[in-house]
């Protein structure tokens, strides 16, 4: 009964990831092209709700690790709904602009849609610590497998967000919020499964606590939080702009409003899960850095090459491969030497305030696009000079972590990373 409540939870876990990444943030590059919205404008909307949002992860997952996950995860999962309202939303444009002031140089319409991401944005922050540190916990042994399982399956949430949403939008007139109906359904089968076993309280550690057992690796975790940070804020960029990217270049609209992004997500989402194998096999910090310098090569081969349609599209299945693993394994990494009873807390600082700075991206090539004429090849090819630093830095992670005691079936385990 325990191995199926388990085994119960990990799905429960992975199929809201789904719902999770296809809502929240995950929808507003591709919206603000179909609603014709200011790109700048809508840059910095991205850069302030991201920056404001995950830098409360580490909150949360210091919430996770003292109160249990579930009630995170219900609560992460529901709000990131709220984005499927964005559709409907551009039908009022005007009455909202009328009846609603002016407040930060934003208009009414601009307002609302800022507190519509505002809460897709924090239900996806509330969600990944704990989702992360709940899947990183089930194995100690695989890991990197579970954490790459984990984000994989999400991986397929977010992949599809703009596909489905765009053609929602474009074929039933503009009412996205239609897609309210299976996401119900999956959230009901969340609330109903996931049932991860909770610590007692006699045992659970404080936060001051859980901050003071980071000191000793506290090194090793900002090395892997630069990392981290630079391969979001390039991800962030790239997809921000693949709209104006892709018809800058001559790409038919499927591959910038969705089809693009799908498939880089898709490439990462088939790769990730021999990888993480493979890094718990041969060790992850031989894989990251491998991953890093072919996410570099990969990145510049997409922004710099223009190719027939049949050649850009294989050019990301295969550069998403390597672009969507380098989260992964960092975050399997960190969870590998964070002391015992903090993976939520290392994850949303690897996943949190790395997505925090990384999120500056879509204001930072916003600001580019304006200032380079409009030329979002430019633009992107600038940004990716942050891959360079990444991979350098790469090379100061430890050769060696051994903060695995005590996680395989509460007995005692250690493990030591290549």
């Amino acid at each position: 009964m325990a191995a199926n409540a388990t085994v119960g939870t990990f799905i429960a876990v992975v199929v809201a990831h789904i719902m999770v990444d296809f809502m929240g943030m995950s929808v507003w590059p591709v919206y603000k092209t179909l609603a014709g919205l200011d790109v700048a404008k809508a840059g910095w909307i991205a850069t302030v709700i991201g920056m404001s949002g995950t830098a409360l992860q580490p909150l949360f997952g210091l919430i996770a690790d003292r109160f249990g996950p579930r009630r995170v995860i219900l609560l992460g999962a529901l709000l990131t709904s709220f984005a499927l309202l964005l559709g409907p939303l551009v039908d009022y444009q005007s009455a909202l602009d009328r009846r609603l002031p002016t407040l930060f140089g934003l208009s009414g319409f601009y307002l609302v849609v800022f507190m519509i991401l505002a809460a897709g944005r924090l239900g996806q922050d509330m969600f990944h610590p704990s989702g992360a540190g709940l899947a990183g916990s089930f194995s100690a042994r695989r890991g990197s497998m579970f954490v790459a399982v984990f984000i994989a399956v999400g991986s397929i949430g977010y992949g599809l967000s703009q596909i489905v949403f765009r053609t929602a939008y474009n074929n039933l007139g503009h009412h996205t919020e239609i897609l309210f109906i299976p996401v119900a359904f999956l959230w009901a089968f969340v609330w109903l499964r996931c049932r991860p076993a909770e610590v007692p309280y006699s045992e659970r550690i404080s936060v001051i606590g859980s901050l003071h057992a980071l000191r000793p690796v506290a090194g090793q975790i900002l090395v892997l939080f630069l990392i981290l940070a630079i391969s979001s804020g390039v991800l962030s960029g790239l997809f921000f702009l693949m709209p104006e990217f892709a018809h800058e270049k001559g790409y038919p609209d499927w591959i910038g409003q969705g089809g693009a992004f799908g498939l880089l997500v898709f490439g990462a989402t088939v790769f990730m899960v021999p990888m993480g194998h493979l890094a718990d096999r041969i060790g992850r910090r031989r894989t990251l850095i491998a991953m890093m310098i072919l996410s570099a090569i990969s990145y510049h081969a997409i922004v710099r090459l223009t190719l027939p349609v049949p050649a850009f599209v294989m050019l990301c299945l295969v550069g998403g491969a390597f672009l969507g693993t380098v989260n992964p394994l960092g975050v399997a990494f960190g969870q590998r030497i964070a002391p015992p009873g903090n993976m939520s807390i290392v994850s949303a600082v690897l996943m949190g305030w790395a997505w925090c700075l990384g999120s500056t991206a879509p204001s930072i090539v916003g600001e580019l696009y304006q200032h380079l004429g409009h030329n979002a090849s430019k633009t992107l090819v600038l940004l990716g000079a942050a891959n360079v630093v990444m991979v350098m830095i790469g090379f100061l992670l430890p050769k060696a972590t051994d903060n695995t005691k005590n996680r395989k079936n509460g007995g005692i385990t250690e493990s030591t990373n290549k």
